[in-house]
């Protein structure tokens, strides 16, 4: 068969023979030549196009890896193409791996758009777990402790949310894009964080901005033919074009303003996480002189990348759904304000500091975290050696990813899963009942988000300062569209809702 197709292809006869050497020397290595190791159960793969063919791509990955789990068990592999993913959808699992079993699976597995986006693996999220990755991880979380001693974020909290609502004020009673302005929050946020400076809703620079993140979102939410397949690196898709074009503008933004903080850096004066990281990187350098070399300026400005661009993809992702379910469940969104009108009195803002006092807003937003994953998948780990999933095999260099979706609609842990229902995630007493491996929308262990010191805090006081002062609904006869969009991300589809002003 394979040599009734290549007849068809206008090649000469030798080209056709080394492609014919190449296929049958693929299929023998695959099925003959390989070191064989115990994995996981799977769909059928095949060599070369690997389990492509049992994929339905209608159908987002994170879903059908739950519908594998009932067939195969809660540990699966898959093949895209040549590359080998085990996929893990249970909470026993995933612990094993991420907790007991956490130097193992510390790699991060790198793919060619992930290389050609980090400067060749600078970054935190997406770098190895080298030596420079340990040492630049250390000087990033020494610089946001640094940051958040005191009440920095409060006040650029405060900042971007004043910004924003004086705007839905001037909006009250008309349908907006909230999405738009939960964009310029988030936005204004973490440029206030980062670099100390804000932008205003028509901001040529914040629209360019948040059109980079929308895009990438978008197109990265159904992965890359790149990653998969490496001849179309020589001649990369329109697709992959445009999200490296894209992702240029906002490096560019960063290095600038980078630049700009080391140029007039000062110790006596700083103000935001730039400043922090810089000082942090030359206090590291005073410790150990070689840290000048193996810790470069790129691998600080891609860890203001990191920051910026994480922050504000998971806060204004989350948020909007939030305030979609909550006007999904107006009896919900009731809930949430007469519990901040109990602990506040008129004019009175909310504030970090009675965080606990307000359990039952946080759970709202811990459960849109559970049913709404920002990444259902999360970020797929590499295993650093050979090494086991109970007992399964596991060869070093395989991809790992955990399947949050899965872990956050187990019937099992979560009763009536789909049901958007804030309660289950409070105790007996009311408060906030312990975190447990089954809501994990931050990863744990060695590999866990970096930013979610500052992202939990943020989205709580953003989200009881927007309740407080505003009521959202539907505009009159129309619902809200809960279905997400994308493959490998979950994201929320534009919607118009009303803002109306609470007395």
């Amino acid at each position: 068969m394979l040599e009734s197709y290549l007849k068809q292809m206008p090649l000469s006869l030798t080209t056709q023979a080394l492609l014919l050497g190449l296929a049958v020397g693929l299929v023998t290595y695959y099925t003959f030549g390989k070191k064989k190791y115990k994995l996981p159960p799977g769909p059928l793969s095949l060599p070369l196009v690997g389990s492509l063919l049992s994929m339905n791509f209608k159908n987002p990955l994170y879903k059908q890896a739950y519908d594998w789990k009932k067939t195969y068990g809660p540990a699966i592999t898959i093949y895209m193409g040549p590359i080998r993913c085990v996929i893990l959808s249970d909470a026993e699992t995933v612990n094993e791996v991420l907790v007991k079993k956490g130097a193992d699976y510390a790699g991060r597995f790198q793919t060619y758009s992930m290389e050609c986006i980090t400067s060749g693996f600078k970054n935190i999220v997406f770098s190895d777990a080298t030596p420079a990755w340990k040492k630049l991880r250390k000087i990033a979380l020494q610089g946001l402790r640094q940051y958040l001693y005191g009440s920095k974020l409060e006040e650029k909290v405060f900042e971007s949310t004043s910004k924003v609502m004086r705007r839905l004020k001037e909006e009250e009673g008309k349908p907006i894009d909230i999405q738009k302005y939960i964009g310029l929050l988030v936005c204004n946020l973490l440029h206030g964080v980062c670099f100390n400076k804000s932008f205003d809703i028509n901001d040529k620079q914040f629209l360019e901005l948040l059109h980079v993140f929308e895009l990438t979102n978008s197109e990265f939410g159904n992965g890359l033919w790149e990653d998969v397949l490496p001849p179309l690196r020589r001649f990369p898709t329109a697709k992959f074009k445009r999200i490296m074009n894209s992702f240029d503008v906002f490096l560019n933004f960063i290095r600038n303003e980078f630049d700009a903080h080391k140029d007039n850096f000062s110790e006596d004066d700083m103000k935001d996480f730039a400043d922090y990281l810089i000082h942090a990187r030359r206090q590291a350098i005073l410790e150990d002189p070689e840290i000048e070399n193996l810790i470069t300026d790129e691998h600080v400005v891609h860890t203001c990348s990191d920051i910026f661009s994480a922050g504000i993809d998971t806060t204004r992702i989350t948020i909007n759904w939030t305030i979609l379910l909550l006007i999904s469940h107006p009896e919900i969104q009731k809930k949430v304000h007469e519990e901040l009108d109990q602990v506040f009195d008129a004019g009175q803002a909310p504030t970090l500091n009675v965080r606990d006092r307000l359990p039952y807003t946080e759970a709202v937003l811990h459960e849109s975290m559970r049913l709404c994953p920002v990444a259902p998948l999360g970020l797929p780990h590499a295993t650093r050696c050979d090494t086991t999933i109970g007992e399964y095999e596991i060869p070093k260099g395989t991809m790992v990813m955990m399947n949050h979706w899965a872990l956050h609609h187990d019937p099992e842990n979560w009763k009536d899963p789909e049901i958007f229902r804030p309660e289950r995630l409070l105790d007996a007493d009311g408060k906030l009942a312990p975190k447990t491996m089954s809501w994990l929308p931050f990863s744990a262990g060695r590999r866990n988000c970096l930013g979610e010191t500052i992202a939990r805090p943020e989205m709580h006081l953003m989200l009881a300062i927007l309740l407080r002062n505003f009521t959202f609904r539907c505009p009159e006869g129309k619902t809200i569209d809960l279905t997400p969009d994308g493959s490998l991300s979950f994201l929320p589809r534009k919607s118009e809702i009303i803002v109306e002003g609470r007395t």
